[in-house]
C-alpha cells in the first residue's frame, strides 16, 4: 500500500524543480501521460495487458523481485509488447530503513531476475516502496528514482469506478499516475480511465518516453514525479525502414532509423531485447527469410513497434559450365535470366564482367567464374573452373593451390586415368587401391592374365577399376594383403605409402640409398612402426616424402593432391637413383 506522508508530499514539490530540460524545439505532439503499475506482476496483470494491447497503450510496470519467478511469462509478454519494465525492490522493504549494502541488494537482486528477459545491460528505473527515499537510497540505487504526481489511492477503495474517476479528474499533461496491477478493481478502473483520456486527446507513454519526448535526460539518484509541457516534443520512436539489393548472389539488407536511435534485429523471431544483434551496417541474407527489427533510444521503454519484413526473392540457378578443347560454353537453367562470366590469367587481376553470348576461346592457365542474374532474381552462386596450363579442365584445382602444378602434370601424363576427372577431389583421402593404380599408370604397365589368376585377394571386384593395378603390384611384391583381403578402399597411411613407394622403385630396378639416420629429422620418429622404419628411411632419403612442421605423422592420411605431388618426386628419384646391375 502507498501511504504518502507529508515528507513525501514536500519532496514532490521539490522534485518538480529537479527536471532540467534540453534546448526546446517547436512542439509537435499533444498531451502526454504516463501510467505506472506497482507491486506486480500478479494474477490480474495478463488481463491488464490484454486491455492495453487492444487500446495500443504503453505503460510502465514497477515490479517486485520476489514475484517475478512466479510470473516470468507475464513479465516477458509485457516487455515484448513494448511496456517499460522497472524495479520496485526485491521484497517491498522500506529502503530508507536499510543500510547501503542492503539497498544495493534489493535493487541488484531484482535486476538479475529481469535481465534474462530484458537482456543483460538493460537499465531499469527504480521506484522506492512507499516513495520513501533518503541520501543512502539516492546514492546506492544506481538509477533514476520515479515518484508520481497522481495517486488515486486505488489500494484503499478497491472500487473500479472510483479509480477511474480519480484518474480522469486528476490527470494533467505530463502526469505520472500511480496504480497497482495486483488489484482487479484497479485494472478495470485503469482501462476505463484510459478510454476517457484517449477521447480527451491524451497520448499514453512510458516514464522513459515522457522524459525523452520532452528533452529531459534522467539522472541516477535524482527523483522525478512529472514532466509537464515545456515546448519540446521530440516525437515518438518510429519503426525502422528496410531497403535491399542483390549483391554477389545474396540479398543485402539495409536498415535506417531516425537520428540517434539504435536498431536491433533478428532473423529468428520477434523476441528482441537489449542482448539482440545490433545493426551496424548492411548485412546479407539467404532467401526466403524473415527479418524483425526495432528502433530504440532505449530498448526498455523507448522503442518503436517491432516490424517484420519477408524477403522471397528466388535465387537463379547456377549455369552449367563446360570447357572442351579450350572452348568455354555456358548453359542457363533459369528462364528469364542472363549469363555472365569473368576470366583471369596467371598473374593478372580478375577480368571485367562480360555477358555471355556464345562459346569463348580460352588460353591455357585461365580461371573462369560464371553466374546467372536477372530482374526479380538474386544472382546465382558462381560456378568456377580453370583451363590449366597443360590444357586440362578442373573444377576444384586452381593456380593458387600449392598442388596445382603436380596435379596438372599427373593428369596430363595420364597417371590418374581411371579415377581423376574435372573434379579431382584433391583434399580427399587417398585409398590403398588408388595409390597402386597411380603407380600402375605411372609405370605404363600391363598386367598378364596369369598375374590376375594368381592374385589372392577376395575383395577385388571382377573387372573392377583397380583390379588390374592391384594384381600387377602383388605380382611384383609391391603390396601384400590381410589374410586374403586387400582392403582397396581403406585410406593409406604415410608409413604404408612409404613401403609401397620404395618397393615400387625396387620393382623398377632402382637401388635405394643406404641412410639409416634419415628419420632422425622427425621429432616423432619413435612413433614409426618397426616394420615401416626401413621404408620410411628409404623414402625420406630418396626425397619421396617430407615431414610437416618437423613431424612425419606416420599414421596420418595422404590426400589425392599429396599423392600427385609424390608422383612427380618418383620421377625425380628414378632419374637420380642408380640401376640395379
Amino acid at each position: 500500500m502507498k501511504r504518502i506522508v507529508s515528507l513525501v508530499l514536500a519532496l514532490l514539490l521539490v522534485v518538480g524543480l529537479c527536471d532540467t530540460a534540453a534546448p526546446a524545439r517547436a512542439a509537435t505532439g499533444g498531451k502526454l501521460i504516463a501510467l505506472t503499475f506497482d507491486d506486480g506482476p500478479g494474477p490480474y496483470t495478463e488481463r491488464l495487458l490484454d486491455g492495453l494491447k487492444e487500446r495500443g497503450v504503453k505503460v510502465t510496470f514497477f515490479m517486485v523481485g520476489n514475484r517475478i519467478n512466479r510470473y516470468t511469462k507475464t513479465v516477458a509478454r509485457a516487455y515484448q509488447e513494448g511496456h517499460q519494465i522497472a524495479n520496485h525492490s526485491y521484497d517491498h522493504s522500506n529502503l530508507a530503513n536499510l543500510s547501503a549494502a542492503a539497498v544495493r541488494r534489493q535493487i541488484q537482486n531484482t535486476n538479475a531476475l529481469l535481465d534474462p528477459i530484458c537482456g543483460a545491460g538493460t537499465d531499469y528505473l527504480v521506484r522506492a516502496p512507499y516513495g520513501s527515499t533518503n541520501a543512502t537510497v539516492r546514492t546506492n540505487v544506481g538509477a533514476p528514482l520515479v515518484l508520481w504526481s497522481v495517486d488515486p489511492e486505488d489500494w484503499r477503495d478497491r472500487n473500479a469506478t472510483t479509480v477511474k474517476n480519480r484518474v480522469v479528474n486528476r490527470a494533467r499533461d505530463g502526469s505520472i499516475i500511480l496504480l497497482h496491477d495486483i488489484h482487479s478493481t484497479s485494472v478495470t478502473g485503469a482501462l476505463a480511465a484510459i478510454d476517457v483520456l484517449l477521447d480527451q486527446g491524451y497520448e499514453f507513454v512510458t516514464v522513459r518516453e515522457l522524459y525523452r519526448r520532452r528533452g529531459v535526460a534522467m539522472e541516477n539518484g535524482v527523483s522525478y514525479s512529472s514532466r509537464g509541457p515545456n515546448g519540446t516534443d521530440l516525437g515518438p520512436v518510429t519503426a525502422p525502414e528496410f531497403s535491399d539489393e542483390a549483391v554477389d548472389g545474396q540479398l543485402q539488407v539495409t536498415l535506417t532509423a531516425q537520428p540517434g536511435a539504435s536498431i536491433y534485429y533478428s532473423l529468428e523471431g520477434p523476441e528482441l531485447n537489449q542482448a539482440s544483434k545490433r545493426y551496424t551496417g548492411p548485412f546479407t541474407v539467404s532467401t526466403p527469410c524473415n527479418v524483425w527489427a526495432v528502433a530504440a533510444y532505449d530498448m526498455n521503454g523507448s522503442r518503436s513497434e517491432v516490424v517484420k519484413k519477408t524477403f522471397t526473392y528466388p535465387t537463379a540457378k547456377s549455369p552449367i559450365l563446360q570447357v572442351t578443347d579450350g572452348t568455354l560454353t555456358l548453359k542457363g537453367r533459369t528462364e528469364g535470366t542472363d549469363l555472365f562470366y569473368t576470366l583471369r590469367t596467371a598473374g593478372s587481376q580478375e577480368g571485367e564482367k562480360q555477358a555471355y553470348t556464345g562459346p569463348v576461346s580460352l588460353t591455357p592457365g585461365t580461371e573462369i567464374a560464371a553466374w546467372a542474374a536477372g530482374e526479380g532474381y538474386l544472382d546465382s552462386a558462381a560456378v568456377r573452373g580453370v583451363y590449366s596450363d597443360r590444357g586440362n579442365f578442373f573444377r576444384d584445382v586452381f593456380p593458387s593451390d600449392w598442388f596445382y602444378d603436380a596435379v596438372d602434370e599427373a593428369v596430363q601424363a595420364g597417371w590418374t586415368a581411371g579415377f581423376a576427372g574435372e573434379e579431382f577431389l584433391p583434399r580427399q583421402a587417398l585409398t590403398r587401391a588408388e595409390l597402386v593404380t597411380l603407380l600402375y599408370r605411372r609405370a605404363g604397365a600391363q598386367v598378364t592374365q596369369a598375374e590376375i589368376d594368381e592374385c589372392p585377394f577376395r575383395d577385388l571386384v571382377k573387372d573392377g577399376i583397380f583390379r588390374d593395378a592391384v594384381c600387377w603390384a602383388y605380382a611384383r611384391e609391391i603390396v601384400n594383403g590381410y589374410d586374403g583381403l586387400f582392403r582397396p578402399n581403406d585410406p593409406i597411411s604415410r608409413q604404408e605409402m612409404s613401403k609401397v613407394l620404395t618397393l615400387f622403385l625396387v620393382s623398377q630396378g632402382k637401388v635405394l640409398p643406404e641412410d639409416a639416420g634419415a628419420v632422425q629429422i622427425y621429432s616423432d620418429a619413435k612413433s614409426i612402426a618397426g616394420w615401416a622404419l626401413p621404408y620410411v628411411e628409404a623414402a625420406t632419403a630418396c626425397g619421396l616424402l617430407q615431414g610437416s612442421d618437423g613431424k612425419f605423422l606416420p599414421a596420418g592420411r595422404t590426400t589425392r593432391a599429396e599423392a600427385a605431388t609424390v608422383l612427380t618426386r618418383v620421377t625425380e628419384a628414378e632419374n637420380r637413383l642408380p640401376d640395379r646391375t
